[in-house]
């Protein structure tokens, strides 16, 4: 395509352009320092050596396909985990799993083998961490149950404003961690210190329709994307797009949607061009996300 024929293209058909010419390997190490520096480790160890590459990376783009980075960040971040691997969220092992991977893929980058390294990953990931997820879930007696999510929506501030955009009223999940105040107060006395929590049938019908949606999903992605078929790959990505879209708008875990996204652009991305930008959209959507939209749900 000639320089007039580019400068004729809208801005939009460009920014197509750029990504369908990007190389699998350095999109996918682009997305994973950004996961690092949006939704990494908190820790100063780790805050440091990735400042550190970002800057590197600026001054010198050329640093993002070093192994020796991606190995060091590699090291940082493991060593970050083993500190603090009992109050770690599940989603930091994902995290440090796939810096791992990412320095392989570079590694093994100049006999050509990046691609498959990232792509036999990443679906094993998919399906692993779904599959392994949905089964924990239908062990767990709180969570079929509903449970779970009932009191996410009564006592979790993050879904409040969720809650309160499907209808429940506010003095609903106002009233529940108000006994649960109380149930904390030295001056209380509750039989077998446990007090009923306020609810509503409607509370409860939304638990259990978020209930079954989550682990009927859940199970459906790592179903879809075992046999590495097309058509069970472009329903599993329609899957994971669905879920990463809806369910981190109220779930504000949005290192893990962002994980998530990455092994999705991974396993898309030169084989099936319609998901692999609606993959590049959800990385906009999960930054859209994090606008204060709940203060704005509340304050209405």
């Amino acid at each position: 395509m000639s320089t007039d024929t580019i400068d004729e293209l809208s801005p939009l058909a460009r920014a197509e352009k750029w990504f369908d010419e990007i190389r699998l390997i350095d999109a996918v190490s682009a997305l994973t320092l950004m996961l690092a520096v949006f939704f990494g480790f908190e820790q100063p160890l780790f805050k440091l050596g990735i400042q550190a590459a970002l800057l590197g990376v600026l001054l010198r783009p050329s640093l993002i396909k070093s192994p020796l980075m991606w190995l060091m960040l590699s090291v940082f971040a493991t060593i970050v985990l083993i500190e603090t691997w009992s109050t770690s969220d599940n989603h930091k092992y994902l995290f440090v799993y796939w810096f791992w991977v990412v320095t392989i893929a570079r590694w093994v980058e100049p006999q050509g083998q990046d691609e498959a390294v990232l792509r036999s990953h990443a679906r094993f990931f998919l399906v692993f961490v779904f599959l392994v997820a949905a089964a924990q879930k239908l062990a767990s007696p709180t969570y079929m149950s509903g449970e779970m999510f009932e009191l996410k929506l009564l006592l979790d501030e993050r879904f409040k404003a969720f809650g309160h955009l499907l209808g429940i009223d506010r003095s609903i999940p106002e009233a529940a961690r108000l006994e649960i105040v109380n149930l904390k107060s030295p001056l209380s006395v509750y039989t077998d210190n446990a007090i009923p929590i306020s609810s509503t049938d409607l509370v409860h019908s939304l638990a259990q329709a978020i209930t079954w949606y989550d682990l009927l999903v859940q199970i459906a992605i790592g179903l879809l994307f075992i046999p590495g078929k097309r058509m069970t790959d472009v329903l599993g990505h329609a899957v994971l797009l669905f879920f990463i879209f809806t369910t981190y708008l109220p779930a504000p875990v949005f290192g893990f949607g962002w994980t998530l996204a990455i092994y999705g652009l991974t396993l898309a991305k030169g084989q099936y061009r319609f998901m692999a930008l609606l993959y590049a959209t959800a990385f906009l959507a999960i930054l859209a996300y994090q606008a204060p939209w709940r203060d704005w749900v509340l304050e209405t």
